[in-house]
């Protein structure tokens, strides 16, 4: 099997055992109680056992963002750095230079508009560089900088030529990803993470029903087994999937027909990948999928352990040709918190992966996760999330530490606070948030100062613009002087107030 059939098999496998959790047709589970039923049953309230856990902690984080899929907005973030005066002497520059010094994020997007803007604006040393800036509107893209006195345009049909014409290469399409004027827009661009939940909803409950239709009675059996949660020994049902490497083929199958026609998914993945050609990739796989051999694909061995509707185990197996298994063996609670412990094993390798750690419930929750990737017995790394976190109102604070660790190296500690209003009725969201860690016993620290405004007229400057398609090859060459010599004047300015 090639490598892109192998990576496109497993891909559908793995959205596989997703789907089956998100989708629709649960009424009809709800009528008979066979074991597939049972399954497919308890996969879906799991999913939305889990949804309702993270809407209801963060319940005014996701009305904005609900809210900011249909709206217009800006959002700025300001990042600076407090740096001591014995890591700054160091350089040789002043500390109130760092003080001083900021770099300004700008980023807004009108959908319905069709107008975006997406920029950097630096300050050294209380000195204003300018606005770096990138921005469109329905005809064209527009690009300024205090490097030029000018702010150039090139249609958004004829995007391509002009980056080509700026670079004075050809653009290259890499991974797969074609170039094209659309994929460079960055109205494209931007749009990419507005994906309605209706959409997502519509899609997963499609290749729910599909994979209702795929699947088999036989393929499922219904148990009942004392298993340990925890510290506690419950009696639940025990339902196990199997599916053979032939009714694997079955599924992949089907699914790349129902992708092939499907103009949704079509558009979402377009928009949220930035995936040019879909139609002939989805077409390519489907080719492939039929042509391999039956021995060639994975058998899947999937069994839940359930009380009620709510699986607290899981014990999954995709065993390859050469009986090699991918194993995701794992324990979780959601309750009024979160518990988990769960553990992915990588066929072929002597690594794995596992994930532990709790949530208390309430309005002060407290957050205590390892992470630990084991390449070998002789080379692991672990990552601790240690946080708190206190909700009051349209107030959410975060404060804690993530703590880094090579098997044999010194721990590294990231300390941050993040203070986050949401207020979704006024349609306005604001942070900060301080990141700090020691050098050499010293503290250094990073602050953000956010916000983003939702129904924003997103404005810019295109007054004057310059079409760059059109200029002359000698024209192209005057603006690459002056942006030598405006780069040599702001550099030389930097260097008076520095000294």
């Amino acid at each position: 099997m090639s490598k892109k059939a192998k990576f496109i098999i497993i891909a559908i496998v793995v959205a596989f055992l997703a789907v089956v959790g998100i989708g629709g047709a649960a009424a009809y589970y709800f009528i008979t109680n066979t074991p597939k039923n049972t399954y497919l049953l308890s996969e879906q309230e799991s999913a939305k056992t889990w949804k309702t856990y993270f809407n209801d902690r963060f319940e005014n984080e996701v009305k904005f963002q609900d809210k900011m899929k249909d709206e217009s907005y800006e959002s700025t973030f300001k990042l600076g750095a407090d740096i001591p005066d014995s890591l700054v002497s160091e350089l040789g520059v002043p500390k109130s230079v760092i003080d001083s010094t900021n770099i300004v994020f700008n980023v807004g997007q009108d959908p319905k508009k069709e107008k975006s803007k997406l920029g950097i604006k630096p300050t050294i040393a209380d000195n204003n560089i300018g606005n770096f800036q990138w921005s469109a509107d329905k005809n064209n893209q527009y690009v300024e900088s205090p490097l030029f006195d000018d702010i150039y345009k090139v249609k958004n049909n004829e995007i391509k030529k002009g980056v080509e014409k700026a670079t004075g290469e050809p653009l290259e399409s890499t991974d797969g990803q074609k170039i094209t004027n659309d994929s460079m827009n960055l109205n494209t661009i931007l749009s990419g993470s507005q994906v309605s939940q209706d959409e997502i909803n519509d899609i997963s409950k499609r290749y729910s029903d599909l994979l209702v239709d795929q699947l088999d009675d036989d393929n499922f059996k219904k148990d009942k087994e004392k298993v340990k949660i925890f510290k506690d020994e419950k009696e639940l049902k025990k339902v196990t999937m199997n599916l053979s490497s032939k009714d694997t083929k079955k599924v992949v199958v089907a699914i790349l027909k129902e992708a092939k026609k499907d103009k949704d998914l079509n558009k979402v993945v377009e928009k949220q990948a930035n995936v040019s050609d879909f139609d002939k990739k989805i077409d390519d796989a489907l080719k492939d999928a039929k042509k391999e051999k039956v021995s060639e694909y994975p058998a899947i061995k999937s069994t839940i352990y359930v009380d009620g509707k709510e699986i607290l185990k899981r014990d999954i197996t995709i065993k390859g040709k050469d009986d090699e298994s991918l194993k995701i063996v794992g324990t979780n609670v959601v309750d009024d918190g979160v518990q988990l412990d769960y553990k992915v094993t990588v066929p072929g390798e002597d690594g794995s992966l596992s994930l532990k750690g709790k949530s208390t419930s309430g309005d002060n929750i407290k957050d205590k996760y390892k992470l630990i990737f084991e390449e070998n017995e002789f080379s692991k790394t672990t990552v601790d999330l240690d946080n708190k976190s206190k909700t009051n109102g349209d107030k959410r604070k975060d404060e804690g530490a993530i703590t880094f660790k090579e098997e044999y190296g010194e721990p590294f500690k990231l300390n941050y606070v993040n203070d986050l209003t949401t207020d979704a009725k006024n349609n306005q969201q604001k942070q900060k948030v301080n990141l700090n860690f020691d050098v050499n016993g010293e503290n250094i620290k990073f602050l953000l100062d956010g916000k983003t405004e939702l129904k924003k007229d997103i404005k810019f400057n295109t007054k004057g613009a310059k079409d760059f398609n059109s200029l002359s090859d000698s024209e192209v060459m005057d603006i690459t002087d002056e942006i030598g010599d405006n780069f040599e004047d702001i550099a030389m300015k930097l260097a008076e107030d520095l000294q």
